[in-house]
């Protein structure tokens, strides 16, 4: 009994880890503000960066006011070292046919999410090693610039352009190594999966890569509690959350790959008007399980979602009398039956609240969620474990 109970308790666990790391794509996206579209390609800041301000005003109390432009000026140039790092990933996915939606710049690095990651060990392989080598030929132009790297006890006496360009190559070199630790969701640990998937497959090998890029996060998290550096310690939560997310991206993938939506989709869901008022939505969430409610017209049509969040929200702030169509999210994705899921995994990796399934005539036969693809993993789980 006792057995059991610990194999429930772990399942559900796992549920919770799953869900909140496939969402991190999406919170980091909610979190984040558009600074410039290249190439198709969104560059986004996420909030967490006002964190230079800290750094500047830290280099403006210990140092003065030019050492902490100085502090700046060199944290700017280095992040922009990171957007060509992170070019370098989508120029070289542009080539093997992946389109890059967005990059979000935190204050560890830059994400660049892929519109897919090619199960083509081959493609991923050059879409991995295209941002070191780009970090790599920065450091190189900045060496040749100063004619070779100073001594390191030397740089803090350089001032100027000089010193400027000699803490960026050091900087670049950093990256450059650390990005080739063969520890997933970093460059290095992408080029591990490659290995891994042309020996083991996709699945296996993104699962040994993902485990391999856990230990290392917990590992950095150990080594910067130690030290008491907080960007290490920083570092190690993305990359573990990361190399969750990913795993459990591939195992909702595996799980679901070649059926259609037509078997995946929630069938037996409420449902609200646009006209019904969110105290309608509010008794809905406590009289069910639902977390969101398809908002469907007199006719059967989907004309949008309505989360419990946005419920909540609305009631704060305008009160229980509005209106369900002045705060339902619109412009949901909508897929037939028939669409793979295949298709329909990467709109729900890409933040999609929900994806609505329609017949011939666009009526709402029903929904797909983050949540009900990890329910089906969750059992499909279980029948493997008795198997």
């Amino acid at each position: 009994m006792f057995a059991i109970f610990v194999v429930q308790a772990k399942m559900c666990w796992n549920k919770a880890k799953e869900t909140v790391s496939m969402a991190a794509t999406a919170m980091s996206r909610k979190w984040s503000f558009l600074i410039a579209t290249v190439r198709g390609t969104a560059v986004r800041i996420h909030f967490s960066f006002l964190l230079l301000l800290w750094f500047g005003l830290t280099g403006w109390l210990s140092a003065g006011p030019i050492a902490a432009v100085n502090t700046v000026l060199f944290i700017v140039l280095l992040f922009f070292c990171v957007v060509l790092h992170e070019f370098g990933h989508i120029i070289a996915a542009s080539r093997c046919g992946v389109r890059t939606p967005e990059i979000v710049l935190l204050p560890i690095g830059g994400v660049a999410r892929l519109e897919r990651i090619p199960e083509e060990p081959r493609a991923e392989f050059i879409i991995a090693v295209a941002g070191p080598a780009v970090t790599l030929a920065i450091a190189v132009v900045l060496l040749l610039l100063l004619g070779g790297l100073p001594p390191l006890g030397a740089i803090q006496t350089l001032d100027g352009p000089r010193a400027l360009f000699a803490q960026l190559a050091l900087a670049n070199i950093t990256l450059f190594v650390f990005n080739l630790i063969p520890a997933f969701p970093m460059d290095g640990g992408r080029v591990l999966r490659t290995a891994l998937s042309s020996w083991l497959g996709h699945v296996r090998g993104t699962r040994i890569a993902a485990t391999i890029g856990q230990a290392v996060a917990v590992l950095l998290g150990i080594g910067g509690v130690l030290s008491q550096n907080v960007l290490l310690i920083l570092v190690a939560v993305f990359v573990y959350i990361a190399a969750s997310s990913e795993k459990g991206l591939v195992a909702v993938r595996g799980i679901t790959s070649g059926r259609s939506a037509g078997e995946l989709m929630i069938t037996h869901f409420l449902s609200l008007a646009p006209d019904d008022r969110v105290s309608q939505g509010a008794t809905a969430v406590i009289r069910s399980e639902q977390k969101d409610f398809p908002v469907l017209d007199g006719t059967g049509h989907l004309r949008g979602i309505l989360t419990r969040d946005g419920i909540v929200r609305a009631l704060l702030e305008s009160g229980p009398d509005t209106p369900v169509k002045s705060v339902m999210s619109t412009g949901v994705a909508t897929v037939s039956r028939w669409t793979r899921m295949d298709d329909i995994v990467p709109l729900l990796a890409g933040g999609s609240t929900a994806v609505g399934v329609l017949d011939d005539e666009g009526l709402c036969l029903g929904y797909i969620t983050w949540e009900n693809l990890t329910e089906e993993l969750l059992i499909n789980r279980a029948l493997e474990q008795r198997a």
